[in-house]
């Protein structure tokens, strides 16, 4: 009821101001930006001054972890690397805040998100076209004709194809997944050979269960130690196993037959069947054929792509310049902070900042703790309370952050970190206001981009081994709603630190319904009778979840008595066993509360850690598990493994033909708004089998310094999918 106040609430201020704004009209885009070159370009050279139109001379100092030093995009693959390598490139598509694609990149989209319209412009446009008589898609790819690189090269379809062909390649070892995709003619290209994709299924299946020791040897590698199952580990076996196979047999194959160059500006893919993956792969970085590459060895008609064909060593030399079409010009690395000038030629305009210096701050962040706990130790400092109470001892107050310390001191300007309650304070002291956004010191809340939940395999929590039964499913509501009204804890950690989701992705993503959606629930918020579990208090709200846990055992089939289970049905249990991992110790408490509440009523939770993450995953492979804590990376959108049970068992231990069909379906939607329809049935139908309880989602602080950066300019509502640095050629120092 008090749900559908605050949706009534929101519905009748939108009409206000909708009555209100009338004159304002509807928003609109923001103009299409364009590079003001004030660097003298001459043959192919730019002199890179940093310095565009009304641009400060004072540098931007971001803090980093310590660099590896592979300065270069197809091999840097730490978080340091890849951001000091990042800030020099372009990718080929964009998405938005919420992880949606931008299909008109060059004349730009105005998305809502939240309740803020934002403009998204890229370097090309895409548009993806499946056909289903041939079961085949089409993806056009059209670049914007004004690119140029960082040194005035002109950015065309050439080096497109050049980054394309390099990160196919079978010597590519990187992270990124381009080279798996469903690519006519890859596989042959990979094999050379015209045979590799006619071998009939049966035959390949054979070559499969035989496991020859060279395929052995490949999975080991590339799909046991990455933990991939499932669909996508089976089409991976058996691309790699049609290589193989086809190794010395048929004519040899130059180029990939679904790739093709239209023009300068244009070209096209064609994928067999439609895979959602593929359009996220193409987000790759456009990298300058003439600086990476040879452009002596690039002909598209004699098969050339600007490298040797399986030997991109070359390509991979240069790990100390990276240059691309990005926002920064790389100048040089030196004593662990990489040095950077602002692009003029940048197509979203030149940065207003003219200077930025990427700074590892590791060892210097250590120093400070060490400096600061020993200060403390000599002055008689003691601790101070979450809630900000202060208990010192003798001798003056002392900041505790060190991050604070050194942005205080104008060492660093922008730095990133997880941060728990106490600290929260340290940051909201600094400011004149006692907020965390203040003169000193801006804050930016950022999801880690991980989803975090409690699992309950439906085989092995069930009644009479009968997972889809209506008693089976009323056993995991009755811990799920528990779970359910536990994550209340965490609040105690703060809005800023923890975000409680209540559907199978994170909140942030296009594909999860918003509180103001007609059809947004809170997960497991309901009783056995349909009554909303909503009590403010959090203590009255975990009770009647225990409660109604007690109800759902009950109809499930448990004995009860004197507000307490007393027997179990035929396969259930009154002791079952919940297994974490190192590093998930955040949601032990919720954990550890559910344990005290369901013993309350006779269900005894015994909370064990398997050790590390890797652990965990092997055991969840062998489906033994009961319930357990789970946690995603939010970009993952691979339902057919989670949940399908087509093909394989999922570690959920459901099986559901009606969401057999949604998956199936799903991966044959193209638009966004059409998919996000069945991906919310298909939470639907995982929401009511009770073997996914969402929790959480942790946030990283961004932490700006205000007295340096002019906190207006920075890009608002950051999120894993897009942050500030998207948007950094509109950042200004004061």
């Amino acid at each position: 009821m008090k749900r559908q106040m605050k949706k009534l609430t929101a519905v009748l201020m939108a009409a206000v101001l909708t009555f209100s704004c009338t004159s304002c009209g509807k928003p609109k885009k923001e103009p299409k930006p364009t590079p003001k070159a004030t660097a003298r370009v001459d043959e192919g050279n730019a002199n890179a001054t940093g310095q565009g139109d009304n641009v400060a001379d004072i540098p931007i100092i971001i803090a980093s972890t310590k660099f590896s030093k592979e300065f270069n995009p197809f091999v840097a693959s730490d978080g340091a690397d890849r951001q000091a390598v990042d800030l020099t490139q372009i990718r080929l598509v964009e998405n938005d805040r919420a992880g949606r694609l931008v299909y008109k990149g060059i004349d730009g989209e105005l998305r809502q998100y939240g309740e803020e319209s934002y403009t998204y412009y890229g370097a090309s446009d895409l548009s993806i076209d499946y056909n289903k008589k041939s079961d085949t898609t089409t993806y056009q790819i059209v670049l914007r004709n004004d690119l140029v690189f960082s040194n005035g090269e002109k950015l065309t379809i050439d080096d497109v194809l050049f980054s394309i062909y390099a990160f196919c390649d079978n010597d590519y070892k990187g992270e990124r997944n381009l080279k798996n995709m469903p690519i006519r003619g890859l596989v042959n290209y990979q094999a050379n050979s015209t045979k590799a994709d006619k071998y009939p299924s049966k035959k390949v299946a054979k070559y499969i269960k035989k496991n020859p020791k060279k395929l052995k040897k490949w999975i080991k590698k590339n799909i046991t130690h990455k933990g991939l199952k499932g669909e996508k580990a089976d089409y991976l076996i058996e691309r790699q196993a049609r290589i193989f196979m086809s190794q010395g047999n048929g004519k040899k194959v130059k180029s990939i037959s679904g790739i093709k160059r239209i023009n300068d500006y244009e070209m096209t893919i064609v994928t067999d069947g439609y895979t959602r993956e593929m359009s996220q792969e193409l987000q790759i970085p456009v990298c300058a054929l003439h600086y990476y590459g040879d452009t002596s060895k690039y002909n598209v008609e004699k098969g050339q792509f600007g490298f040797k064909r399986g030997d991109i060593s070359s390509i991979c030399a240069n790990k100390t310049a990276p240059m691309g079409a990005g926002a920064y010009r790389f100048i040089k690395y030196e004593d662990g902070i990489v040095y950077y000038t602002s692009n003029e030629l940048y197509f979203l305009g030149c940065p207003k900042i003219a200077y930025l210096q990427l700074k590892d701050m590791t060892d210097t962040l250590e120093k400070t703790r060490t400096m600061l706990k020993e200060k403390a130790q000599e002055t008689g400092q003691q601790e101070v309370t979450a809630t900000g109470e202060d208990k010192l001892g003798q001798g003056e107050q002392i900041n505790m952050l060190a991050e604070v310390t050194e942005m205080k001191g104008g060492v660093i300007d922008v730095i990133s970190g997880k941060f728990d309650g106490e600290q929260l304070y340290w940051i909201s002291k600094e400011n004149s206001n006692g907020e965390l956004s203040g003169k000193t010191i801006y804050t930016q809340p950022v999801g880690d981009g991980n989803y975090y939940y409690i699992g309950i395999n439906g085989q092995n929590v069930s009644v009479e081994k009968s997972a889809g039964s209506e008693a089976s499913k009323n056993l995991r509501k009755a811990f799920a709603t528990v779970f359910s009204a536990c994550r209340d804890v965490l609040k105690e950690k703060g809005a800023d630190i923890v975000r409680i989701v209540n559907y199978p992705a994170a909140s942030e993503s296009w594909v999860s319904p918003s509180e103001e959606d007609d059809n947004y629930s809170v997960a497991y918020g309901k009783d056995a009778s349909g009554q909303e579990i909503e009590e403010e208090n959090s203590e009255e709200k975990i009770s009647h979840a225990v409660q109604a846990a007690l109800q759902y055992l009950e109809k499930a089939g448990y004995q009860t008595e004197n507000g307490k289970v007393t027997a179990a049905p035929k396969g259930a249990a009154l002791k079952y066993s919940v297994w974490y991992a190192d590093g998930q110790e955040a949601l032990y408490d919720v954990l550890e509360r559910a344990a005290q509440e369901l013993g309350k009523i006779g269900i005894a939770l015994e909370i064990k850690n398997v050790g590390s993450e890797d652990i965990l995953q092997k055991k969840l492979g062998k489906n033994r598990q009961q319930i357990w804590i789970g946690r995603r990376d939010i970009k993952d959108t691979d339902f057919s493994t989670r949940y399908s049970s087509a093909n394989h068992p999922n570690c959920f231990g459901i099986s559901d033909k009606k969401l057999n069909r949604l998956v199936k379906k799903m991966d044959r939607m193209l638009t966004s708004s059409a998919r996000k329809r069945v991906y919310q049935k298909s939470f639907k139908q995982v929401l009511d089998w009770a073997v996914e309880v969402p929790v959480c989602e942790f946030n990283t602080l961004l932490l700006f310094s205000s007295k340096r950066i002019d906190s207006d300019t920075i890009p608002a509502d950051s999120t894993p999918y897009y942050n500030w640095i998207n948007e950094i050629q509109k950042v200004e120092m004061k």
